[in-house]
């Protein structure tokens, strides 16, 4: 029984060392998305959007710390606006995107974020058509959040306080990715004109289309 327990040990402990050995390191930060559809509304409103609107989406990653390939992209920003030919909620094949960097970022740093979001948002922004650098530009005051991306793209978003502030039942859609303390927001600046996707907007007045949470990949 001894020699039995001593060799169940030995095995955890392996097991154990081998588990941290191939763990991958994760970037964690804040999330951010804008939606060409609103995602808390009414009944009416909400199948007035499906099927015509909801094919545009605005993602970032403000990443506050964490590494990919031993590359360091804390204090960094991506940026990714996707396009598909229908809603966004039922259509996965036909996504394309433009991932965004800011011109600081180095070549490994480029090279790791390149190779972390084909690895773990492949699904998310189907076929990236081009890695765009531009300025981008961060700002949190409160619950409200700003974002430019050079002159493509400017997002001025604010959060409702907290998640009881919402009713549930009129939250139609989900995050395209996997976030935590997901909390419906509204857009009061929305605009996008890119060569790369065959998409502009301007939003006029305030809609209820934002998510803002923190992400882990």
């Amino acid at each position: 029984m001894k020699s039995i327990s001593v060799l169940t040990t030995l095995a955890l402990i392996l097991m154990a060392g081998f588990a941290f050995a191939t763990e991958t390191p994760t970037v964690q930060g804040e999330y951010i998305e804008a939606r060409s559809a609103s995602v808390y509304v009414g009944a009416c409103h909400f199948g007035a959007e499906y099927v015509e609107g909801g094919k545009e989406a605005t993602l970032v990653w403000n990443i506050q710390h964490g590494s990919w390939n031993n590359v360091s992209l804390g204090g960094l920003t991506v940026v990714a606006v996707i396009s598909a030919k229908s809603n966004l909620d039922i259509d996965t094949t036909t996504r394309k995107s433009v991932l965004y960097l800011d011109p600081s970022t180095t070549a490994d740093q480029r090279a790791a974020i390149s190779d972390l979001f084909t690895t773990k948002q492949t699904d998310v922004l189907g076929e990236i058509v081009a890695t765009q650098t531009a300025v981008i530009e961060f700002t949190k005051k409160d619950t409200k959040y700003d974002v430019t991306v050079g002159n493509v793209l400017a997002l001025s978003a604010n959060r409702y306080p907290c998640v009881n502030c919402t009713q549930p039942h009129q939250i139609w859609y989900k995050p395209l990715t996997a976030i935590q303390n997901a909390i419906v927001g509204k857009s009061e600046t929305y605009r996008y004109k890119d060569s790369h996707l065959p998409v502009m907007w301007q939003q006029s007045g305030t809609a209820n289309n934002v998510f803002v949470g923190s992400f882990s990949m």
